[in-house]
């Protein structure tokens, strides 16, 4: 296999996990769609400019880009894991006694659905002590035909949003991420919101990371 059929594998898988179409990437992008179908087929040749412009739409670092972590070639469909209700793919719980928010992301959301998710969560953190609350967001469970996914940009915007709010009110997040990818994103997004300062998004590889129950105690310990 050239670098150039390896790029443009590596570019169309990392667009199907972002669950983009090439003319979704094309018009985020700037670039034209048969330009990023030829890259994906291996036969056109990629500037580094327009590297950082397709990495940046796909939110992720041109680091992680060229990662040992690779996923399979399905074409992830968010439309049936949308059809199912919204408590099998969201769910949330707070102890106050430890002002404690611990939310449960296991499959896609929708833009209309993160708009109620974020009112639900602004809502249980302002019973909380503003300045100490601590959040544990496991997003480990976000998968689709057992392939890991990461937020669609839309859903990501409103995301950045919620995590701008719950700043102020914060003393530590922790992030628990299915793979380096989502990993990445988080990461990115945190820095864009600003939360990044009491957050961390952790990732192990191997499949008991996965499946594991953990004790929120041990995360929140001194960063």
């Amino acid at each position: 296999m050239s670098i150039l059929q390896d790029f443009g594998l590596r570019l169309k898988e990392l667009r199907q996990r972002s669950s983009m179409s090439q003319d979704m990437l094309a018009a985020r992008s700037g670039l034209d769609r048969t330009y990023i179908g030829g890259v994906e087929r291996g036969i056109r040749n990629i500037s580094l400019k327009n590297i950082e412009l397709l990495c940046n739409t796909l939110d992720v670092d041109i680091s992680y880009f060229f990662d040992h972590e690779r996923f399979s070639l399905h074409t992830t469909s968010l439309k049936n894991d949308l059809d199912r209700p919204l408590p099998d793919r969201f769910n949330y719980r707070v102890e106050t006694a430890d002002n404690l928010i611990i939310w449960q992301v296991t499959g896609a959301i929708s833009l209309d659905e993160i708009k109620q998710i974020s009112a639900d969560l602004k809502a249980v953190c302002r019973t909380l002590d503003p300045g100490r609350v601590k959040l544990l967001i496991d997003n480990r469970k976000m998968m689709l035909c057992g392939q890991p996914i990461v937020f669609q940009h839309e859903v990501t915007e409103k995301w950045e949003e919620l995590q701008r709010w719950f700043l102020p009110y914060c003393e530590q997040v922790v992030v628990l991420c299915n793979s380096k990818l989502m990993q990445n994103q988080m990461n990115r997004l945190a820095k864009r919101s600003g939360i990044i300062q009491v957050q961390k998004s952790l990732y192990v590889e191997g499949e008991a990371w996965l499946t594991e129950e953990l004790d929120p105690g041990p995360l929140f310990e001194a960063r």
